[in-house]
């Protein structure tokens, strides 16, 4: 199996997109309408946001993930359901894997891959970390894990997408659909979280990494396509990830510091800008058909 990461992808993203390789799917289609995504999906178990349009592309191609097992009982009778051969995502605190650099050392959720196999022992594969060759029995395997996620693949409809949604010029004009939209959603629902608890203050920060995350591996997908630096160049330009790292450092500051109401704003006007800039790109993309 090759283990793929890069930049942009997360350990669980990193998961699926190992997965998808190894099952013959093009996985770079699962980045092609990442750029007009503004509708995130926020994971209760490790309290971060995660594209909904990887997966559901993905499932379009044929992969698709269960629902996650978190009780022991249900991963107790997921995994005896799970045929021999079969991947599965597996979700489990770093400082118990014994690979892992966090292991006795720190607490954190993490993402990894398990084949099982039909004797006591099951093939592991880390992405993230570039792991292979390690093993785990299900005595181990069952209680330590907060989560197993069974793929299950349809051979019928393992093909590419039709290109004529999820084309630069497609996700172009969704952008000037959708972007004003997403903005207005985002900075207010960003005010409300800011009035909350700690924990739910940290959440504009989290989102703005996400849609960061998302515009990494949009550019990956452009980078296979003829000419896209010329006809996209701001996905190519190092500023432009600067300014979103900033903002998203700024909401963390805002979030963590007693002066929040000055870096929360110069944030809010910083993604603002960044959003006009993507709307002028996708003007100009639009206007060259």
């Amino acid at each position: 199996m090759k283990l793929i990461h890069f930049q942009g992808l997360n350990c669980y993203h990193d998961c699926l997109i190992t997965i998808a390789n190894a099952s013959g799917l093009d996985y770079t289609a699962a980045f092609s309408r990442l750029w007009a995504e503004g509708y995130l999906r926020y994971d209760p178990i490790c309290s971060v946001f995660l594209s909904r349009r990887i997966q559901e592309t993905l499932e379009t191609m044929g992969m698709r993930l269960d629902t996650p097992l978190t009780t022991v009982e249900n991963r107790e009778t997921g995994w005896a359901e799970t045929p021999d051969g079969s991947y599965v995502i597996i979700g489990m605190d770093a400082c118990v894997i014994p690979w892992s650099p966090l292991y006795k050392l720190l607490h954190g959720p993490h993402y990894f891959i398990v084949q099982k196999g039909n004797a006591e022992l099951h093939d592991c594969f880390d992405p993230t970390y570039g792991i292979s060759g390690q093993t785990i029995t299900a005595h181990e395997l069952i209680p330590k894990a907060y989560a197993h996620i069974p793929i299950n693949m349809d051979r019928c409809r393992i093909l590419s997408l039709n290109d004529t949604h999820n084309t630069l010029p497609a996700q172009a004009q969704e952008v000037l659909m959708a972007h004003p939209e997403t903005l207005r959603h985002l900075l207010e629902q960003a005010h409300i979280w800011m009035q909350g608890s700690e924990k739910e203050r940290l959440l504009p920060a989290k989102y703005v990494d996400c849609l960061l995350t998302g515009r990494y591996l949009y550019r990956h997908f452009l980078n296979g396509q003829d000419s896209a630096a010329t006809k996209a160049p701001l996905f190519f330009s190092h500023q432009y990830y600067e300014k979103w790292l900033a903002v998203k450092n700024g909401l963390y500051k805002a979030a963590l510091s007693n002066q929040s109401s000055t870096a929360f704003g110069e944030s809010c006007r910083l993604i603002t800008c960044l959003f006009e800039m993507e709307v002028e790109l996708a003007r100009h993309i639009n206007a060259s058909l």
